[in-house]
């Protein structure tokens, strides 16, 4: 069964209802809150559903479709595009089995049996080269989280292979530029991978990672006295109404939750008269000078385990196959 996008509002955020929506999509793909191939409401159910104008709700599929993160199948609906598909989508593995099937024939015409032609194969592959190491760039936003993102990821690389970190701000730099056109897969967030294949040649591979809130933030989110007044600052209004959500996931019971956006004329004034302050990434800023009765800490995220081994390490896995029966494709086109 086809899960199913399930939008809200709340017009208590100060961010508007568009900006609300279009951030709960980019994030939820992000952050698997909204899984790939979801159905989302139409035009009509969808505006229907939130006491919003379908012209409001037009505006943030049109702005979805060009980011590449949904799609409009005719006669079935609107739907969240898979895992990949925002960016480069995934190559047939069709010329590695033409080549298996020749390999057979051949065999066959030769006189040899199908269990003597196993027997070869297995002979061949545990006698060829190793494996080639992958190169891999993760593009992330912020410098310290994206390190930490790498870091995480790496302890799921095989030995030799090796991930690079750099940001959206650095694409243009000569040096990130020749990592980039290096690479054998660029890794990002969904939201972020038509961005990101702008920088990029035609057919370069381009993987989005899923992200998790970590283990340390939604413990210190449980441990939050339920009297405390709870302060959530976010860095973008886009990310506003997720990151609501996700900290009332693991802090529902705290009564007195408030939300502005770093950069807000009133941030001081809410900063003190609050007892904990939670930080999306990217608005350490507010750190510095908080009140001493103030207690603060970073909601962070770290790569979804799952997604890891069951998208992204196949993924690598097929990027290292084509490598293997091409070991200098590169080099000859």
């Amino acid at each position: 069964m086809t899960p199913t996008v399930h939008l809200h509002v709340d017009r208590d955020l100060p961010v508007p209802v568009t900006t609300q929506l279009l951030g709960q999509i980019e994030y939820g793909v992000t952050n698997g809150d909204v899984p790939p191939g979801s159905r989302l409401p139409s035009v009509r159910e969808l505006a229907a559903d939130l006491g919003v104008s379908p012209v409001t709700v037009s505006q943030v599929f049109k702005a979805l479709k060009a980011k590449g993160l949904i799609a409009t199948v005719p006669g079935r609906g609107t739907f969240v595009r898979g895992d990949g598909e925002a960016a480069t989508p995934v190559r047939p593995l069709s010329h590695v089995d033409a080549a298996l099937a020749r390999a057979v024939r051949i065999g066959e015409r030769a006189g040899l049996a199908r269990r003597e032609l196993l027997e070869r194969f297995q002979r061949l592959v545990a006698h060829s080269s190793p494996a080639p190491a992958l190169r891999l760039v993760f593009v992330g936003v912020y410098p310290a989280v994206t390190r930490a993102y790498v870091a995480d990821l790496v302890r799921h690389l095989r030995s030799g292979d090796r991930l690079e970190a750099t940001t959206f701000d650095r694409l243009d730099e000569p040096e990130v530029a020749r990592a980039l056109a290096e690479a054998d897969m660029v890794l990002t967030f969904a939201h972020r991978a038509d961005e990101l294949k702008r920088h990029l040649t035609e057919g370069a591979e381009v993987a989005s990672v899923q992200l998790i809130p970590a283990q340390r933030t939604r413990v210190a989110l449980a441990e939050i006295d339920p009297l405390e007044r709870v302060l959530l600052v976010s860095t973008v209004p886009e990310f506003v109404a997720t990151f609501r959500r996700g900290v009332d996931r693991f802090a529902s019971h705290v009564g007195d939750v408030r939300v502005c956006v770093l950069g807000a004329t009133d941030l001081p004034d809410l900063v003190a008269d609050v007892d904990v302050v939670v930080l999306a990434t990217g608005a350490e800023s507010v750190f510095d000078g908080l009140p001493v009765h103030v207690h603060a800490f970073e909601y962070r995220h770290v790569p979804d385990p799952v997604h890891v081994e069951g998208v992204l390490i196949p993924g690598f896995e097929r990027v290292r196959a084509a490598r293997t029966l091409h070991p200098n494709m590169e080099e000859t086109t």
